[in-house]
């Protein structure tokens, strides 16, 4: 049977002033990580069920907790609502949620000065600009495991200064600028004795006027309309009564509640469809009624929403379609009607196979321009390229751009060998995007994983393009295989990642190739191993590619970098 609201509500605000207090005893420390990874997944899982209940913190403080608790809090709650306007997978949410927690881990004591308007002792004062780096000490006890959330608080500080000041810094992670904007919101939220704080909606409203930084502007459009125009647990005037909003059913009424009526042991409840205005500042309330026991209404029901996952479709798609098998306009267009979309990008996609560059008018014009067998490969690439486009993620622009520069050399490589179709090759690159972004989301960055000292043996995995170190290599056999059973160069892809250099087949060696020029394009600097040199000068010569020069000077013509 399911816990009440209720319990797991109260667990977890517990839960929360416990992990806050661990701190304090440095035989504890070594707890720190384990904790707060099963700390952010309770925020996640009970936001994913009952957003508008952890809303509501962010609106009544709880005078049983400290300013500091109530704070991480409110903090965890806008990270954990911002991730959930953004559709980002557990991992990532969690991880932010984790950051969220330990952000203020060492200065408990120091916030609650703050709140009221005491000066720092000199203590104070070191303990407050050290503090992520303690924090860090603090949890990579728990192992490289650990190395996301260090990573995050490493540069939230600056991320902080940056999202409120002019002229504009370039700020390349979006992941730290979520977990930057919750810290500022909740500042300014969070309810004191000085009563400094403003609404949750001014103060996002003021952010974003102020900053200059366009993702940030647009975290914080998606987050007011994943939230709504009231917010849960604030103070409403409605028939001239003081009330508390909790939520809108699905005919868009109004859930109320009265307690300050002649009965006091019984809560009113109203729910009515009229134009409301929300006091969203954050008030204190005693009452543990407001603050827990409503949530277990009959009269409230889940709002958790419910997001079509289009992921799964493409990926169904895409296993349906199988390079080896020319299809008739008949078949195609059966197995393609349920997607709209997808037929609208092909269209565009297949400009390059008509000398006037113009789009296609239709799935059978597209078709028709670039031949039933060549079909299957083209429209995987397309569906991939949409998934990738589909799954969200901070950085996800950052791999398709350079998952897009990959593409092009592949591309560039092969266009003189008329023996292969380049989409072939590059399919199983976008199935690699793809498991990196679903499979090994906390761990993408813009740093280049290229070990300085060159390997005699083995050949740099392409996710080290993408700031993976390293990854199951099984698990994405497996999805490789699953979704390009019939493609044979995502095996060779695969036997290119982990297979010593003798061991390599043609098909291998191009992907080495492949890899090699990557490398060369966004680590310029680092000079290729004597081996991949060798590889990469045979199969140039192997795609018919009889002038080197010529093919550096057509790179070159491709304006690559190591895009930002």
């Amino acid at each position: 049977m399911n816990e009440p609201i209720s319990v797991k509500l109260n667990q977890l605000l517990e839960n929360t002033k416990l992990f806050l207090t661990l701190y304090n005893v440095k035989k504890q420390w070594q707890t720190v990580y384990p904790a707060v990874c099963k700390l952010s997944e309770q925020y996640r899982e009970l936001y994913e069920q009952y957003p508008v209940a952890l809303q509501a913190r962010c609106a009544v403080f709880n005078p049983k907790y400290s300013y500091s608790v109530n704070l991480v809090i409110n903090q965890c709650v806008l990270t954990a609502a911002l991730c959930k306007s953004q559709q980002y997978n557990n991992q990532l949410s969690e991880l932010y949620i984790c950051a969220a927690l330990v952000d203020h881990l060492c200065v408990g004591e120091q916030l609650n000065k703050l709140s009221k308007q005491l000066k720092f002792s000199d203590s104070d004062k070191r303990i407050w600009q050290l503090r992520h780096q303690l924090t860090a000490k603090i949890i990579l006890t728990g192992g490289d495991s650990a190395k996301p959330i260090t990573q995050v608080l490493a540069k939230l500080s600056k991320y902080k200064q940056a999202l409120v000041t002019t002229p504009k810094i370039m700020l390349y992670d979006g992941g730290i600028t979520l977990v930057a904007i919750a810290n500022i919101i909740a500042m300014n939220i969070t309810y004191s004795p000085s009563k400094q704080h403003i609404s949750l909606f001014k103060a996002l409203g003021d952010l974003y006027i102020r900053t200059p930084n366009l993702f940030a502007q647009q975290l914080i459009k998606f987050l007011i309309a994943h939230i709504g125009p009231l917010l849960p647990g604030s103070r409403v005037i409605y028939n001239d009564q003081l009330m508390v909003y909790l939520a809108s059913d699905n005919q868009q009424r109004h859930i109320l509640i009265n307690v300050e009526n002649k009965n006091k042991n019984k809560i009113a409840w109203y729910r009515v469809k009229a134009l409301l205005n929300s006091n969203a500042i954050q008030w204190q309330s005693n009452d543990s009624r407001i603050q827990i026991s409503v949530w277990d209404s009959e009269h409230m029901t889940s709002t958790a929403n419910i997001l079509n996952n289009g992921s799964l479709a493409l990926i169904e798609l895409i296993s349906r379609l199988k390079l080896q098998h020319e299809y008739s306009y008949k078949a195609l267009s059966q197995i393609m009607a349920p997607y709209p979309n997808v037929i609208e990008n092909l269209c565009e996609a297949v400009k390059p196979y008509n000398n006037e560059h113009q789009a296609a008018k239709s799935l059978k014009h597209s078709l028709s321009m670039v031949g039933y067998f060549n079909a299957p490969a083209i429209i995987q690439r397309v569906i991939f390229e949409q998934l990738v486009k589909v799954t969200p993620h901070p950085l996800q622009q950052f791999v398709l751009t350079r998952l897009e520069c990959i593409v092009e050399i592949i591309a560039l490589l092969v266009s003189k060998n008329k023996m292969i179709q380049f989409e072939h090759i590059a399919l199983p690159l976008y199935g690699y995007a793809y498991f990196l972004l679903t499979q090994c989301s906390t761990h993408i960055s813009r740093k280049i994983m290229i070990d300085e000292t060159p390997n005699t043996t083995l050949n740099t995995p392409i996710s080290a393009f993408f700031g993976v170190s390293s990854l199951d290599t099984e698990q994405l056999k497996a999805q490789l295989t699953l979704l390009l059973s019939d493609n044979p160069w995502a095996i060779a892809l695969l036997e290119a990642e982990h297979l010593p250099k003798k061991q390599l087949n043609e098909r291998s060696k191009l992907w080495v190739a492949i890899k090699a020029l990557t490398q060369t394009v966004f680590k310029p600097q680092l000079k290729l191993s004597t081996w991949q040199q060798q590889i990469l000068d045979q199969q140039l010569t192997t795609q018919k590619w009889e002038n080197h020069h010529l093919f550096n000077e057509q790179l070159q013509e491709l304006a690559l970098s190591n895009t930002i």
